[in-house]
């Protein structure tokens, strides 16, 4: 099974960092790659020259730092250190501000500086005596005394950086932003240095087939970034390359990437990497930065297509949420594999609530819930999606662009295991009988943690009492029964799994909108971010047929359709039968009118 351990990953990572720095240096020495500007200055720090966050301090002293290794600093020999630029929140005086510089955090620093701040927010500071850059490791740093809050903003990179904790210790910083702090580097320097930032690696590639490889980067130079050359390599062998240009990235800003020719021509199990090979066809200063980790990469002739599950996070109580799932369901008719489950947790709860969703509140961070709120497949996403995803765990903001970029990221991910499900109905008792089945597909890292989950979910569920609606309100895909515990039941998919339900509808459900659903996920009982769904089925009780009759019938491929309600609102819109189709199976109860082509026809929802 290729499945490194963590251990075996990072040991190969750190041996691979080795490698490529030293390969970065002996290229600079047979080529002269190091391109340099004439005098120029650099500003280096994490921060995006921002300040947006004011932190209470306790203790009274404030103080940050930033860490910078021989690999980043070696490119700036020879340049001076002038300048730091610090954010506070007041002025201050009798020199409350000590500016430091040292070779670690925590070591006694070679040159300290009292300055005092003459405004609130950002101020620069001339050094007495310019630091001459030797290549070693630098902390630039300052403390702050008689302070009542410490300044952040917004990320640029993600350097290491300290912050003084309330014991007046050092503490690396691990938070979403940057502490405002700021240096300024002067002399002759690299034109360029780029740092390669998230990037979608695929864990699975069909030969033959372009991958779906994407990612952003830092120009930290000081001349535009206009093109990039990334190569693709499996452990030392480079596998192919490409340019890609016109990107027009000032210095100190970031910028965006997608390739378009990369692909596996055999199958196989491989480590790959992706490099920033060159920076305006010519070097970069800092190779070392310009790599993504190593990505264990499956690639197959073909794979068996998944289902996407949605699961939405709303309640009665949230004002937000209609124009969300309005939204949300006119992108949906278009998502052939799209499940839907819609939990109504994450701001109070309300008459449709159940244990199990708000159980699910543990996905949300601990500090913050809040609708409406989505998660596609529990997967976590964040590396593919940093703009997407504002916290440490899989959930986001609940809206139609957000779920188009992760189902289209999630389609081109293949089934893990099969979810066979088979229902047997008896109106008469009212009695529903459920079996699922299923096995493994492909090798699966921990396959002793999978669990399954089965609901029941009832569409068309009318609400006069919905925050944010100027009428009454149809509630979708909600779960009315839990039929496994709110973390699943464990399930064998390697040996293959095989489990019988029973279940009696309660008088006031309505079996014609009402389906199962299951899915398969890992469940790790310490980690939100590692309970992603391996793969997931739906089943209607009662058959739906499209009861739009000839109208559909009559259309070829190529008719664009639409479908509104009374009141004239566009509910769904698209090009064909099959589309219109399931449009229709989506709709709520009431009446609409179809429109295909020239023809129209008024339906009516009981």
């Amino acid at each position: 099974m290729f499945t490194p351990t963590l251990t075996e990953t990072k040991r190969m990572n750190l041996t691979l960092n080795k490698e490529i720095r030293i390969m970065g240096f002996v290229l600079m020495i047979l080529f002269g790659i190091r391109a340099y500007a004439a005098e120029a200055t650099l500003t280096i720090g994490n921060n995006k020259n921002s300040l947006t966050n004011y932190e209470s301090v306790k203790g009274g002293k404030a103080g940050a730092a930033l860490f910078f290794d021989a690999a980043y600093m070696s490119a700036y020999k020879g340049c001076r250190l002038t300048e730091v630029k610090i954010g506070v929140s007041d002025k201050t005086t009798d020199g409350a501000i000590t500016i430091f510089l040292s070779h670690a955090i925590g070591e006694a620093p070679f040159y300290k500086e009292t300055v005092d701040a003459s405004k609130s927010r950002w101020n620069t500071f001339t050094l007495a005596t310019p630091y001459v850059v030797d290549g070693s490791d630098l902390c630039i740093g300052y403390t702050l005394d008689g302070a009542k809050y410490a300044c952040y903003g917004n990320a640029l990179v993600r350097n290491r950086e300290y912050v003084l904790d309330k014991d007046g210790a050092w503490a690396e910083y691990d938070g979403p932003y940057s502490a405002s702090l700021l240096a300024t580097l002067s002399g002759d320097m690299p034109e360029h240095n780029v740092r390669l930032g998230a990037t979608n690696m695929p864990e699975y590639a069909r030969t033959g087939e372009v991958m779906d490889i994407f990612g952003d980067f830092q120009n930290l130079g000081v001349s535009t970034v206009n093109s990039l050359t990334l190569a693709l390599y499996d452990g030392d062998n480079e596998l192919c390359e490409e340019r890609v240009g016109d990107l027009n990235v000032a210095p100190r800003r970031e910028g965006s990437f997608a390739l378009s020719t990369m692909k596996l021509d055999a199958v196989g199990d491989r480590t790959l990497r992706l490099r920033i090979k060159a920076v305006n066809d010519g070097a970069d200063a800092v190779d070392t930065d310009n790599w993504t980790e190593a990505q264990n990469v499956m690639c197959r002739d073909s794979y068996v297509q998944r289902k996407v599950l949605l699961e939405l996070f709303s309640t009665e109580r949230c004002t937000a949420c209609p124009e969300a799932h309005h939204a949300i369901d006119a992108v949906t008719p278009d998502m052939d594999n799209l499940i839907e489950v819609g939990h109504h947790a994450g701001f109070y709860t309300d008459q449709f609530t159940i244990d199990e969703s708000v159980a699910y509140e543990w996905f949300y961070p601990s500090y913050h819930v809040f609708a409406p709120a989505m998660l596609i497949d529990r997967m976590d996403m964040r590396n593919a999606f940093p703009d997407l995803f504002k916290y440490e765990t899989p959930i986001m903001s609940a809206s139609a662009t957000n779920l188009k970029a992760l189902y289209a990221l999630e389609q081109k991910r293949p089934a893990l295991v099969t979810v066979d499900l088979t229902t047997d109905w008896s109106p008469s008792s009212r009695s529903l009988g459920i079996d699922v089945s299923g096995e493994q597909l492909l090798p699966i890292a921990t396959p002793d943690s999978l669990r399954l989950y089965v609901f029941l979910t009832e569409d068309s569920l009318y609400s006069t009492s919905q925050a944010g609606a100027s009428s009454g309100f149809y509630h979708r895909h909600v779960p009315r029964k839990s039929l496994t515990p709110a973390w699943g039941e464990k399930v064998d998919v390697t040996a293959g799994y095989n489990r019988h339900f029973d279940v009696t509808l309660n008088d006031e459900w309505d079996e014609k909108h009402m389906r199962v659903v299951a899915f398969v996920a890992n469940y790790n009982s310490t980690d939100p971010c590692d309970c992603s769904v391996l793969n997931a089925a739906k089943r209607d009780i009662i058959a739906k047929t499209s009861g739009i009759g000839s109208i559909s019938q009559d259309s070829s491929s190529s008719d664009a359709w639409m479908i509104t309600d009374l009141a004239g609102r566009t509910v769904a819109r698209g090009q064909g039968s099959a589309s219109l189709t399931a449009a229709y199976n989506a709709l709520n109860k009431g009446m609409y009118v179809v429109k295909v082509g020239e023809k129209s026809k008024k339906i009516v929802l009981n």
